[in-house]
C-alpha cells in the first residue's frame, strides 16, 4: 500500500518539552500533520482545473480505487508524503476550483516554488473547458518563470477511456494534436514536457506514466533495465517478461519480449499485487508464488533494499511449457538488483 505520511512545517512543544501534533492550516484548507523528521528529496505538483481527475489519479497510485466514486472536490492544497526507493517525496494535490486557482497565483512561493515535477491534468472529455485549461496552464508556467525554476512538465490527457477513445477516434487525435501545439507555444522549448493518455479504466496507463517521471528523477533505470534484459536472455528464451515494482505498484525496472507479453503482464500486475496484499498477514517466511494462467507461468517474489521501508516485488512471466526457474538463479538475480537499486 502507498503508505502516506503527512509532514508538519513546525512542531509545537508544551512546557515539559513533549511534542504535540499540530495542524498548520493555510486559510483552513492546507492540512499538515506531524511525521518523523527526514529531508524531502523531491516535490511533485498535481494541478489543473477542477474535475479534471487529479485526485482520482492519486487514488489509483495509492491503490484506493474503491474510493474514487465517493470523491469530493479537493479543497485548496492537500500535501502528502510518499516513499520511493527510500526517498521521501512531497506530493501536492492542488484543488482546481477557480477561487483556489486565484489564491495559488497570488502566493506562488507557497504552492509552486521548489517543484521538481508538475503534472498538469486535462480532462480530455470536457471540450467546453479546453480554453480555460490551457489558459491556466499558461498562468502556471508564468509563475515557474518568475520563480526561476524549471520542473519537468507532464501533461496527462486524462479520462482517455477506451470506449470514449474508440467512439471519438480521429476527432480525439485532432484535439490532442491541437492541445500539444498550444502547449508547445506556451513553454517555448524552455521546459522539458512529456505527454500521456491516462484513464482509471486502464490502471497501467497511470502507473507507467507516473513511474516514468520518478525514474527520470532517480535515473538508475538504464543500468537496471540492462541487467534485467541480460538475466532474461540468460534463461534461453524461457522468459517472456520481467517487472520490478515497489510496494505502490510503481515500476523500478522492466523487460518485455514483445508487445503481446507487455500487454499480458501489465494487465495481470494489479491482480498479483492485490493477491499478495491479501495473503501478506497469513504467509510466514517464504514470500514467492508460482501461478499458472492460460499458457503462461508467473513467478512472483519480494525482496528488500536497505534504504526503503517497504519491500520491492519481482514478477517473471515464462511459457507454461518451459522449465521452472531455479531458486539459485532467482536469488543471484535479486542480489544483482539489490546492488544496483
Amino acid at each position: 500500500m502507498l503508505e502516506h505520511k503527512i509532514q508538519s512545517e513546525q512542531d509545537s512543544h508544551d512546557i515539559h518539552g513533549k511534542k504535540k501534533n499540530i495542524k498548520y492550516d493555510l486559510e483552513k484548507t492546507l492540512i499538515i500533520k506531524k511525521t518523523k523528521s527526514r529531508e524531502i528529496s523531491e516535490k511533485i505538483l498535481f494541478t489543473g482545473l477542477d474535475n479534471s481527475g487529479k485526485t482520482s489519479i492519486i487514488k489509483v497510485l495509492q491503490k484506493e480505487i474503491s474510493q474514487i466514486a465517493m470523491l469530493k472536490p479537493t479543497r485548496q492544497a492537500q500535501r502528502k508524503i510518499f516513499e520511493f526507493l527510500g526517498n521521501d517525496i512531497s506530493e501536492w494535490d492542488l484543488g482546481g476550483q477557480e477561487k483556489y486557482r486565484i489564491a495559488y497565483l497570488k502566493e506562488p512561493t507557497k504552492y509552486f516554488d521548489r517543484s521538481n515535477v508538475c503534472i498538469y491534468v486535462i480532462d480530455i472529455q470536457d471540450r467546453g473547458r479546453m480554453e480555460e485549461s490551457i489558459s491556466y496552464f499558461s498562468d502556471v508556467i508564468k509563475e515557474f518563470r518568475k520563480l526561476e525554476i524549471s520542473p519537468l512538465i507532464y501533461i496527462f490527457f486524462h479520462k482517455f477511456d477506451p470506449t470514449y477513445a474508440k467512439n471519438e477516434g480521429i476527432h480525439l487525435e485532432g484535439l490532442i494534436s491541437q492541445l500539444k501545439d498550444e502547449i508547445r507555444n506556451i513553454i517555448e522549448e524552455e521546459f522539458n514536457v512529456s505527454y500521456s493518455n491516462t484513464t482509471i479504466y486502464d490502471l497501467w496507463s497511470i502507473i507507467s506514466s507516473f513511474s516514468d517521471l520518478l525514474l527520470k528523477i532517480f535515473p538508475q533505470s538504464e543500468l537496471l533495465d540492462k541487467t534485467i534484459q541480460e538475466f532474461a536472455e540468460s534463461l534461453d528464451s524461457n522468459c517472456n517478461a520481467i517487472l520490478v515494482l515497489d510496494s505502490n505498484s510503481l515500476v523500478i525496472g522492466q523487460f518485455f519480449e514483445n508487445e503481446e507479453s507487455k500487454q499480458i503482464l501489465t494487465k495481470s500486475t494489479p491482480y498479483f499485487l492485490t493477491l499478495n496484499d491479501s495473503l501478506e498477514d497469513d504467509v510466514q517466511g517464504e514470500q514467492s508464488m508460482i501461478i499458472e494462467r492460460g499458457n503462461k507461468r508467473f513467478f512472483t517474489d519480494q525482496f528488500r533494499i536497505k534504504r526503503a521501508s517497504e519491500p520491492l516485488f519481482l514478477i517473471i512471466m515464462t511459457p507454461k511449457r518451459g522449465e521452472h526457474l531455479l531458486r539459485e538463479k532467482i536469488d543471484s538475480f535479486i542480489t544483482l538488483l539489490q546492488g544496483i537499486i
